[in-house]
């Protein structure tokens, strides 16, 4: 076996602290792959399927296998009454999201939206199965923490996609969107006062105000006319969004 000395790779890409540094290489069986340098040298993530390249149990991902097995239980049963996750599977999963945070952290950097959505919508699915079937109070609560960071990440990427199709419309329906959603579920889980002071809808506030100004002074013309686009082509989440936006600007 032989083993390679990272040091000129390292030196010709050096670590800057103040920033998150990202890349896309081809690798020797020519697949693409994401890199990221760190303090102590260099994280390296498959482009799709699990960052890691393993395949649990012969699947693609871990909560793909969870999910089947989820399933199965419901055909067998009718329900999802009585199908739970183990401790050490709610673990499994807890180190799956891990991975998906660090892609979709570097696919935001890269401007690769449509990945931010596809990694952030896995990492959702597997907090949604975790709170619904954990065994142990402890593991059904232990990722909710992080839950609305999670949706805030998936609402500026739903948004900059939007933005990159000459929608901005779109767009800001997908911040209001994500706002809505995470001030609900801060207001629940923390209560009115976490609400205030929550980092996520700050950020999502800002970029809702940036997009305010990029959205012609007839918004609700221009939402409805994108609202029957939507509705024609049967992309009926899309209308549902539009649907929330033109809400908000009616009650401006």
């Amino acid at each position: 076996m032989s083993y390679i000395d990272l040091s000129t790779t390292l030196r010709d890409w050096p670590y800057e602290s103040e920033k998150i540094s990202v890349r896309k290489i081809l690798g020797t069986d020519g697949a693409v792959r994401i890199q990221m340098r760190v303090e102590l040298g260099v994280v390296q993530m498959e482009a799709t399927g699990r960052p890691d390249g393993t395949r649990p149990s012969g699947r693609d991902t871990l909560l793909t296998y969870h999910q089947e097995r989820l399933a199965r239980h419901v055909e067998s049963n009718g329900t999802a009454l009585g199908f739970s996750l183990s401790p050490q599977e709610c673990y499994a999963l807890r180190l799956e999201a891990s991975l998906f945070y660090r892609r979709y952290v570097a696919y935001f950097v890269l401007e690769d939206y449509d990945r931010v959505v596809a990694d952030t919508e896995h990492s959702l699915a597997i907090l949604d199965l975790c709170r619904d079937h954990g065994m142990e109070q402890d593991d059904r609560a232990a990722l909710e923490e992080f839950r609305p960071y999670i949706m805030m990440m998936h609402a500026r990427g739903l948004s900059y996609q939007a933005m990159n199709d000459g929608q901005p419309a779109s767009a800001l329906a997908h911040v209001n969107r994500g706002i809505m959603r995470i001030r609900a579920f801060v207001h629940d889980q923390r209560g009115a006062e976490a609400v205030e002071q929550c980092e996520e809808l700050r950020i999502l506030r800002g970029l809702g105000r940036e997009l305010s100004a990029k959205v012609p002074r007839n918004s609700q013309l221009v939402t409805r006319k994108a609202l029957r686009e939507a509705i024609a082509h049967e992309r009926f989440e899309e209308a549902a969004r539009l649907r929330d936006e033109l809400k908000n600007q009616i009650g401006r």
